[in-house]
């Protein structure tokens, strides 16, 4: 086991030595030229992510991969994703998902105007990705200026029918009727989802969803319902399952932020149930 141990460590200390060779030598090396292109993709595929962060300055495809990892893909350092993201739209201004990455960032860091600049971007360079609607839709509605929650509806309105199966889109466009007191379409929406949406039937978001508009129309008992509803499924709700619905957030803050929400649920009930006496 010692011999193995030893050998494992020589190894490592053969591979930082190569790559520190390699980096040494690709600094003397113009960064145009397709060699210098190569070492730094090499550096990458060796899994030195942050050696070829330092190094890339020429490659598009490459800085949207290293951006991605520093977005949650590996890590979560947003100054190193937007760096990276900055620079593939830099290189390529119409690269997919370039400005799109850029606007979850900022819409994340709530520089809400930045982030419709890029996502506005993002359509003009790749009008066909229509997944930007619901980020536009998302900015809008947080923004919070006069007329934004029409913008919002607008743009979840036209993602629904491109992502169908999607329960984001609806689960949103419900939020902003509500907002816009429309309880009784904001409900009839989220039923939508359960006809379109596979296991929307068992999504906590859309059961609490559902129970706050009943909430609102007074109709006590189908809230306390649907709040029991989307309790138990919340109950259920796992780390990855949270990741996969706000990907673009700090996974640090993951597990107090699914307890935030069981929690606002609990007291949902509660309201629904004293209603009702």
């Amino acid at each position: 086991m010692w011999t193995e141990r030893r050998n494992h460590k020589y190894i490592a200390s053969a591979v930082l030595f190569v790559v520190a060779v390699m980096v040494a030598w690709v600094a003397t090396v113009v960064p145009s030229t397709s060699i210098y292109r190569t070492l730094v993709r090499t550096v990458w595929s060796h899994g030195y992510p942050g050696i070829a962060y330092e190094l890339n300055q020429t490659d598009p495809t490459l800085a949207m991969a290293v951006g991605n990892y520093y977005f949650g893909g590996g890590q979560y350092n947003l100054t190193r994703a937007i760096d990276s993201f900055q620079l593939a739209v830099r290189l390529d201004p119409t690269i997919l998902w370039g400005h799109y990455q850029l606007a979850r960032i900022y819409f994340v860091q709530s520089h809400f105007d930045r982030a419709l600049s890029e996502i506005n971007a993002e359509l003009v360079a790749n009008p066909a990705n229509l997944r930007s609607l619901y980020v536009r839709g998302l900015i809008y509605m947080y923004r919070g200026r006069t007329g934004d929650l029409s913008l919002a509806a607008t743009d979840f309105e036209h993602f629904i029918p491109w992502a169908p199966t999607e329960w984001a889109g609806y689960n949103d466009l419900a939020f902003v009727l509500a907002e816009e007191g429309e309880y009784a379409a904001s409900e009839n929406i989220l039923q939508e989802a359960f006809i379109h949406v596979p296991n929307a039937n068992k999504n906590p978001w859309i059961w609490n969803g559902i129970g706050l508009d009943q909430l609102n129309e007074h109709h006590y008992a189908a809230a306390k319902s649907s709040f029991k509803q989307a309790a138990m499924f919340a109950k259920t709700l796992t780390l990855t399952d949270w990741q996969n619905a706000y990907s673009a957030d700090n996974p640090a803050a993951d597990a107090s932020s699914i307890a935030t929400f069981q929690k606002a649920i609990a007291e949902n009930l509660q309201i629904a149930t004293a209603k009702m006496n």
